[in-house]
């Protein structure tokens, strides 16, 4: 890892940056899998808010973050679910999680990493299992252009590329939310979960497109081979 590209992952970047919950994803993932026993990791979990509310929602969550910083400060409640790793060293065994969540990290990590980047996550993910990634789009300007930490950002063509390489169905530009908890509206929560999963599914590409002319892109993919297979 080339650490000089963190030095800037201090107290400011913690502490002043606006937090978004998760939670609308993680209900999301939670329907989609339909199983009862959920492992969870997130990478560059920062101080642990994802990691705590995955946990809220009874999934057996952890993280992985390399910035001393958060991981000194990391939530009490999970600071024993987060370890020191990065994208390109996952501190865990083959095929341990059923998701693997990746919120705006691969634009940080070096290009001569990318491969071994996707050969971690296909190692630690199972099969079936989910990743989401969100990373800045190059086809359109955004606040991401004035981060000089941004030094892998590519097109949506290769990041769908890399990981139909290593096993991958994925959907690009399609946000993985549950809709009526994202909006938090009381109309919305009338409708049952079941029957608004279903419903949503053309709005989840909707909003990815628009996310995604906003400078951000989203991708949910789908891991289909064991590691072993791979390996071969």
């Amino acid at each position: 890892m080339r650490k000089k590209f963190y030095k800037n992952y201090d107290e400011y970047y913690y502490t002043k940056r606006p937090l978004h919950s998760k939670g609308h994803m993680i209900r999301y993932v939670k329907t989609a899998l339909s199983k009862k026993d959920i492992k969870w990791l997130d990478i560059g979990c920062g101080c642990g808010h994802l990691v705590k509310d995955a946990l809220d929602e009874k999934i057996d969550s952890y993280g992985i973050e390399i910035s001393d910083y958060a991981l000194k400060n990391a939530l009490a409640e999970v600071k024993d679910r987060i370890k020191h790793g990065s994208l390109i060293d996952i501190p865990f065994d083959n095929e341990t999680f059923d998701v693997i969540s990746i919120f705006d990290i691969i634009e940080h990590i070096h290009p001569k990493d990318t491969e071994k980047a996707f050969e971690e996550l296909n190692r630690v993910l199972k099969r079936g299992g989910v990743l989401i990634l969100t990373t800045p789009n190059s086809g359109f300007v955004g606040d991401w252009i004035y981060d000089l930490t941004h030094i892998n950002v590519r097109p949506p063509k290769y990041w769908k590329m890399m990981l139909e390489n290593y096993r991958f169905k994925i959907k690009l530009n399609y946000i993985p939310s549950f809709l009526k908890y994202y909006f938090n509206k009381k109309i919305l929560s009338l409708i049952p979960d079941k029957i608004a999963f279903f419903m949503e599914e053309p709005f989840r590409y909707l909003l990815g497109k628009i996310f995604s002319r906003k400078g951000r892109l989203y991708i949910f993919a789908k891991k289909m081979n064991n590691y072993k297979e791979l390996k071969k």
